[in-house]
Parts: structure tokens; C-alpha cells; sequence
């Protein structure tokens, strides 16, 4: 039978794998690795992952889901449920700093957000106000928050770079 391979020949199929750590149990871990072709799995290394900072973006028009209780009960009907951000640091860690916060229309992605044409100039006062020095924290893309008057037509997001210490 001929072999069939005819590109990255005898080399792993992939270079990195993610675990999510909320699969591993305190001890017993078991891990199997396969490759088809062989390999040498003494070479495998472990490294834990330390995440320092944090990213979150949403839009105002984004879809909220009503818990099941407040449909049709005639008690929240015709209330307005805003889209949030939720930030949560990992344990033992609290959010020590808000890189970038941006309401109207930010560009870019985590790591590299910057302000767009529409810019709420409270937006850093607000997360730092609700998440500082906070585990985790949700923000509500609501009027009291932020200003939705500014940019009228435009569908403003919030993005959020924050660090956990």
C-alpha cells in the first residue's frame, strides 16, 4: 500500500492544544495523545497559562435573553433589557486597571481597541467605577451609564481592555 502522505511528513498535526481548566480535577488528570503516525511523547510539554488581562466588546442592539420567569407574567412586561459586558478575572485576582474603554464606535480588537468617530468620554469612569479592584463585574449598556444621545442613528458598542492583578 503506498503512503499517503505528501505534506508535513512524520511532524504533529498541531503545535499547541488548549485544556480549559474547569475540565481538570484537583489530581488523577489522565491525557491521551494520538498521532497517527507516531511520535515521541516524552518531548510533550505542559505550561500553564496566566491570564493577566481581560477583553470584552458588545453592541447596544445586541440580543438579551428575558428569563423564563419575567415572559408573560404581565409583571416585567414591555421592560427594557439592556445588553452588558461582563469581566471576570481569574481566582484570587482582581481587576487593577482599565487599559481601554471605549461607548460609541470603537475599532480594532483586544490588545489594539481605539476610538472610533463616536466616543463617550465617560466610558473609562464608568468600568473603572462599577470593576476596580473587583473579581468580576457587569456593566449595562444603559442611559444611566453612558450617553446613548450622542451619534444619534449609530448602533454604538462598548469595548473594554481591562487587567487583572
Amino acid at each position: 500500500m503506498p503512503d499517503k502522505c505528501f505534506t508535513g511528513c512524520g511532524e504533529p498535526t498541531q503545535r499547541w492544544y488548549h485544556v480549559p481548566r474547569s475540565w481538570f480535577k484537583p489530581s488523577g488528570n489522565i491525557l491521551v495523545i494520538f498521532e497517527e503516525k507516531g511520535g515521541d511523547p516524552s518531548i510533550i510539554t505542559f505550561s500553564r497559562r496566566k491570564i493577566k488581562g481581560l477583553c470584552a466588546l458588545v453592541a447596544e442592539d445586541h440580543p438579551t435573553a428575558i428569563p423564563e420567569s419575567q415572559q408573560n407574567d404581565g409583571s416585567e412586561s414591555n421592560r427594557a433589557i439592556n445588553p452588558s459586558v461582563r469581566l471576570e478575572c481569574p481566582e484570587n485576582t482582581l481587576i487593577s486597571a482599565v487599559k481601554f474603554a471605549s461607548f460609541g464606535t470603537p475599532t480594532g480588537s483586544c490588545g489594539s481597541y481605539a476610538k472610533g468617530d463616536c466616543h463617550d468620554p465617560n466610558s473609562s469612569s464608568v468600568i473603572e467605577k462599577v470593576c476596580l479592584n473587583k473579581n468580576k463585574c457587569t456593566i449595562e449598556l444603559s442611559s444611566e451609564n453612558f450617553s446613548k444621545s450622542s451619534c444619534p442613528g449609530v448602533t454604538k458598542k462598548l469595548a473594554v481592555e481591562a487587567v487583572c492583578g
